[in-house]
């Protein structure tokens, strides 16, 4: 007759059926939990909490194609391997100051390869919500560590500002030629904080661009049109440079934001799934 087994080897395999379970289950121990020996646990993405936080905020939106953009962000989580009961669960931060944190924080902490997709999620949000800007961080005074970024965004901006010079020389309607004009002129402010962000990789300014100078009003408007589509898809390029520099991405969802805003007198915007994207790609 064989011998019983040792309370230890009971013990044992007690521990190890155990681990077999929790395994195939997927089980995540929490942060503050005591580790077991042989199960398995997971590192949470960078800024996995606001992220999730960010999904619910999207998910709950009536904005245009912000299913579309949750969609964006869940397909982007998952195939960072976050767990799918987590990604089912998420639920939405009470509005204001709480869904402000959920994108901001996502930006400054999530991972570089998802920022250019959370950048621009977050600059559309802004546009879109038309979310109260004070509580949003303040552009900075500073140049960026990634000067040579910002100096070819203000590059993209010049570029836009002669085109709308342009557009107000041939404009036969003085009403229309100072929208146009006061549309420039914001971009020109824009441009001296961009100068100051490119530090010492600022460049001089082209002495001209590659413009049509015989505009009737149609081609006129739809040259407006194009040019803000272009930088803002200028813009949205920048957070595949940035690296860690996330003070500076946040601050490029506050360009894209007011680029925006400049567009809406003259050359109004059809709402994309994504602010920022690439114009000949849609």
């Amino acid at each position: 007759m064989p011998s019983p087994p040792s309370r230890r080897r009971v013990l044992a395999g007690a521990l190890a059926a155990g681990v077999t379970t929790l395994s195939g289950c997927g089980v995540r121990l929490e942060d503050g939990a005591p580790h077991i020996p042989f199960v398995p646990t997971r590192e949470p993405v960078p800024g996995e909490s606001a992220l999730l936080a960010m999904l619910g905020a999207l998910e709950t939106s009536d904005e245009e194609h912000a299913g579309e953009r949750a969609d964006l962000l869940r397909t982007a989580l998952l195939d960072a391997q976050v767990p799918q009961d987590l990604v089912d669960g998420v639920t939405a931060p009470a509005p204001g100051g709480e869904v402000v944190s959920a994108f901001e924080g996502s930006i400054r902490d999530c991972g570089p390869g998802v920022l250019p997709l959370i950048g621009r999620l977050t600059a559309t949000h802004r546009i879109t919500t038309h979310a109260q800007e004070d509580l949003w961080s303040q552009p900075g005074t500073k140049a960026w560590s990634t000067g040579a970024v910002a100096a070819d965004a203000r590059q993209a901006t010049l570029a836009t500002i002669y085109a709308l010079d342009l557009i107000a020389a041939r404009a036969t309607d003085e009403r229309i030629s100072k929208q146009v004009l006061d549309a420039g002129k914001g971009l020109r402010q824009l441009s001296v904080r961009q100068t100051t962000a490119a530090g010492e990789a600022v460049r001089p300014a082209p002495l001209g661009y590659d413009v049509p100078h015989e505009l009737t009003p149609q081609e006129g408007r739809a040259l407006g049109r194009r040019c803000f589509e272009r930088l803002l898809a200028a813009y949205g390029g920048t957070f595949y440079r940035l690296g860690d520099d996330r003070a500076a991405a946040l601050e490029v969802t506050e360009w894209m934001v007011t680029v925006e805003q400049l567009s809406r007198g003259r050359f109004s915007l059809v709402v994309p799934v994504l602010y920022g994207d690439d114009p000949t790609a849609s």
